[in-house]
């Protein structure tokens, strides 16, 4: 009996199912929707359904094929296209689709010749691309350049002749060719991923941060857009964000290179220096292609006092880059470990010589001087105590940068370097060094400094309005408001005087 009931049920429940499935035209709906809110994965799954009881729906299968390539599936998106008949997929529309595809099956010619005959900025984005996979980057140039200049171009060949541009080391064009992207489709994921890479190179680090940012509103499983985001908080010492993304990222895709350089950058933040080994070693032959990671690597043998084997990863690196300034310092730096002085100090001194040398370079010069017997040790300890205008005026450039990067801790770190070396108080630097302290949550350290720039300059707007803001966040409201109201009197236009002014008299 139980057996007959439980047979109706399944025949009942599969009926109800059936009834409540949705028709192929509302499939298709509902496929359409997500595509255009790049949620690829749900498009694919809702067409390959309609497909299976309306098998002859050509636009269905196109869009189909459209969302496969979105999800990089190459093979996919041609098996689906070879379905389709041959008076529908001679179609320019189709035909680009179908170049595409050939595009990620690395069959260049075959785009090429797919292309041929149409004359739209779509067209002209597959032909730079196939040129790009035949090395042919004069051709590719032409092409993104005829399609830009086009009546109506194509976004999607803006925003892939902007990055291009940016390889090229070409960071203006690069600009203005993803913000008339951008201009013209603002849902664009790939324009903002572009725009954070030109951001990036510029080093505006938290303006590159909001490209991905808004590349992940768009599209929020994106890989390259949460790569971009994680690398940037990296950048800002935003290690626990960053290193969340970046397992999330190592469990999708546990082979590819880039999710382990970033976890290795990661690393190294956070002085980790045998996770930044284990990390790197299987690639230590891959590394040279990867900015910076060749220094990250060296500096984790240093540190984990293999200083012999640092230098045979450095010094080939330095001698492809003998103009850079860190690969030098970790060069004489292993030089120093491996008990060889006298190459240390020859490989210091001549940064060590310089005007702007930092207390570093300076110091590790003295050691290996002392060590190797020069008489030029006295004079590197000396100078390392002693700071030179052009060491201030640099260290004060940087630590400016890194505050408006929001770099908090690397800003904290120079700022107080400043203060240090050159023992004594400048007002600007102490309300920058109270602003970069607040930011590290360091609230009681960023009071004390700010009112230590007000006592110095007790008519500076800004200064006041620091203090003042920070008065009123840690409990002393009258004081506080004091010091905003004279600072909206010394300044009353500026904004961010007003807005701390108009809460704190809210409070």
């Amino acid at each position: 009996m139980f057996g007959k009931r439980h047979f109706a049920s399944t025949l009942v429940l599969a009926a109800a199912l059936a009834a409540c499935s949705p028709d192929p035209a509302t499939r298709f709906a509902t496929a359409e929707e997500a595509f255009a809110a790049n949620d690829f994965r749900a498009a694919r799954i809702s067409l390959i359904a309609g497909l299976k009881e309306q098998a002859g729906d050509h636009e269905m299968r196109l869009l189909l094929a459209r969302a496969q390539l979105a999800l990089g599936d190459g093979e996919g998106a041609a098996s689906s296209l070879d379905a389709l008949p041959a008076e529908f997929a001679s179609q320019p529309r189709v035909a680009i689709v179908r170049a595409e595809s050939d595009i990620l099956r690395g069959r260049f010619d075959e785009a090429l010749v797919g292309v041929a005959d149409i004359e739209t900025g779509s067209a002209d984005r597959i032909r730079a691309l196939a040129y790009i996979g035949q090395d042919k980057f004069d051709e590719a140039a032409e092409a993104f350049a005829t399609g830009a200049a086009r009546e109506e171009p194509d976004p999607r060949l803006l925003a892939a002749y902007g990055r291009f541009a940016l390889a090229n080391g070409e960071g203006d064009k690069a600009e203005e060719l993803v913000v008339r992207a951008i201009e013209i489709d603002p849902q664009l994921v790939e324009a903002h991923l572009v725009q954070g890479l030109v951001r990036e190179n510029r080093n505006n680090l938290s303006g590159a941060l909001m490209a991905y940012d808004r590349a992940l509103e768009l599209h929020p499983d994106n890989f390259d857009g949460r790569l971009g985001k994680a690398q940037m908080l990296a950048r800002l010492d935003r290690f626990d964000e960053a290193s969340a993304i970046a397992d999330d990222l190592a469990r999708e895709a546990p082979e590819d290179r880039s999710v382990a350089f970033l976890q290795a950058r990661i690393a190294a933040g956070e002085g980790e220096w045998q996770a930044v080994r284990k990390i790197l070693q299987p690639y230590e032959n891959d590394l040279r292609s990867a900015a910076g990671l060749p220094a990250i690597y060296g500096e984790s043998l240093i540190e984990i006092d293999q200083p012999s084997l640092a230098l045979g990863v450095l010094e080939p690196e330095l001698s492809r880059q003998p103009n850079s300034r860190p690969l030098r310092r970790l060069v004489a730096r292993a030089q120093f470990h491996s008990g060889d002085a006298g190459a240390a100090l020859g490989t210091i001194r001549p940064l060590a010589s310089r005007a702007d040398a930092t207390p570093a370079e300076l110091r590790l010069a003295a050691r290996a001087a002392e060590r190797a017997g020069s008489d030029s040790a006295n004079e590197f300890e000396r100078r390392a105590e002693m700071p030179s205008a052009e060491w201030v005026g640099g260290e004060l450039a940087k630590a400016d940068q890194a505050l408006r990067n929001r770099q908090w801790r690397d800003a904290e770190t120079r700022y107080e370097s400043i203060l240090s070396r050159t023992r004594s108080d400048n007002a600007m630097v102490l309300n920058n060094l109270a602003f970069a302290k607040e930011k590290l949550g360091k609230e009681e350290q960023a009071l004390e400094m700010a009112l230590r720039a007000a006592k110095l300059e007790p008519d500076n707007a800004s200064i006041l309005d620091t203090a003042g803001w920070l008065l009123v966040q840690n409990g002393s409201r009258a004081r506080g408001l004091e010091m905003l109201r004279r600072a909206a009197k010394l300044d009353p236009d500026n904004a961010t005087i007003q807005r701390h002014l108009t809460e704190a008299t809210k409070g």
